[in-house]
């Protein structure tokens, strides 16, 4: 079975056809009437995942005409373990020190995720990522960052406001020589794994 795999490159909020075309692929690519999402935000601070939730939700919704069910996993034994029940799993955006202790706890989601849809933006695009460089100052931008390597790339977002784009490309490909993949925000592209 094959993984649907849609990486974004960030600035999920902002209203833009790009982002609908995204926020589409939430139901689109499931061959259900009834479709189980989980919204993953394991890289905001956990008293903001309502507010985000009700920022996301309606983005999904705006963009189908399918049954939706919405699920925030509290951590990720509850994400692994809800994957079994669940279509499309979502991983937003944010800051890598929150996320990025996780990984270990999440090396089985290549197995999980099979027939499934993943979705992840900016954080949640490098997370499936071999290899990144964060975007933000006040992140480690200076470094290359381990991702779980589902998907053999080293990646970079937020490319179209990107600062410092010659030093990142050099540090990533002094990292290692597989393909690089730029994302600017609103754009997303879609691999099958």
């Amino acid at each position: 079975m094959n993984i649907n795999l849609i990486l974004h490159g960030g600035a999920t909020s902002t209203n833009s056809p790009e982002n609908d075309k995204f926020f589409e692929m939430f139901t689109s690519l499931v061959e259900k009437n009834e479709v189980k999402i989980l919204m993953c935000y394991f890289s905001r601070k956990k008293d903001r995942w309502d507010d985000l939730l009700a920022r996301d939700t309606p983005k999904v919704l705006k963009n189908t005409k399918k049954k939706v069910e919405f699920y925030v996993p509290e951590n990720p034994q509850d994400l692994l373990e809800k994957l079994d029940e669940y279509d499309v799993l979502y991983v937003a955006g944010g800051k890598a020190e929150l996320i990025e202790p996780l990984y270990s706890d999440l090396e089985a989601l290549k197995i999980k995720l099979q027939g499934k849809v993943y979705l992840g933006s900016s954080m949640g695009a490098f997370m499936v990522s071999s290899n990144y460089v964060l975007s933000f100052d006040g992140q480690d931008t200076l470094n290359a960052h381990k991702g779980l390597g589902l998907l053999p790339i080293n990646c970079l977002v937020h490319w179209d406001i990107e600062k410092n784009k010659e030093e990142k490309v050099e540090m990533i490909k002094s990292t290692s020589d597989i393909p690089l993949l730029t994302l600017d925000e609103c754009e997303s592209v879609r691999f099958i794994v």
